[in-house]
């Protein structure tokens, strides 16, 4: 994989496709890696580009350490040392809010968001308050549990790889961004996001319900929800098909 140094610390991330077009991809949390973009951005239609960051594995922290904010600031540095103009960024889960702080604190810069199972705020989130002290407490000792969380329909073997990648992220980034996930509220900030965004909804995500899409389309000007039905929270890996059949109409369109 090619590493990048921004903000003074070296960085990896994977590349696919070519063209004039470009898609920044962030990945969730809970040891979650640039392998779970590799499939979408293989399938990228011509003419774009996909660039999916680690922040957990093969990468240093940020300087200001592991939190949402810090992990947006990694967003603006790279596609700036990239010099990608007006790319769009995607972001899964706790990299949706990632990409929220991005798009709201420099709106002219990108050119389309795309938020995955995700939403603007956690701050009375039982569920993560109870992987967060679960993390705290056992440490990685539930770490398959939790994931398969994250699966309606659990696509072997990618789950495999998945929970292993999750048991070598470090522990205390895992702790450090949770809790900050936990302390950030974007819902002030969701009306100064202009790109045009894409909500992806899946059906059976018990982490993040319709109540958080709907709040995401009503705080942010041009945006649209596609409802994938047969999807829990990684639709990317689930429901492929559908999930690259909403993600290129939305690409096209822009």
């Amino acid at each position: 994989m090619p590493i990048i140094h921004l903000d003074g610390v070296p960085v990896h991330y994977a590349e696919h496709g070519s063209g004039p077009r470009a898609v920044i991809f962030m990945h969730g949390g809970f040891g979650s890696s640039s392998e779970l973009w590799q499939r979408t951005m293989a399938a990228l239609p011509a003419g774009w580009r996909g660039y999916a960051i680690d922040n957990f594995l093969r990468s240093s922290p940020p300087p200001q350490g592991y939190n949402v904010q810090a992990l947006a600031q990694r967003v603006h540095a790279f596609a700036d040392a990239m010099d990608l103009e007006r790319p769009v960024i995607a972001g899964h889960s706790m990299g949706g809010v990632v990409c929220q702080l991005a798009a709201s604190s420099q709106p002219e810069r990108f050119g389309g968001m795309v938020l995955v199972c995700t939403g603007a705020v956690m701050t009375n989130h039982t569920l993560g308050r109870v992987l967060l002290k679960d993390l705290r407490e056992n440490g990685y000792a539930n770490m398959r549990e939790t994931s398969a969380q994250w699966f309606h329909r659990l696509p072997q073997p990618f789950f495999d790889g998945y929970v292993q990648r999750a048991n070598d992220a470090p522990l205390q980034a895992m702790i450090d961004v949770q809790q900050s996930l936990l302390e950030t509220d974007c819902r002030p900030l969701l009306p100064r996001i202009s790109a045009p965004t894409l909500i992806v909804f899946g059906h059976h995500d018990a982490g993040r319900t319709i109540d958080h899409a709907e709040m995401l389309k009503a705080g942010i000007p041009d945006s649209r929800i596609a409802h994938l039905t047969e999807s829990g929270h990684t639709p990317m890996e689930e429901t492929p098909e559908a999930f690259d059949a909403a993600l290129h109409a939305f690409l096209g369109n822009i």
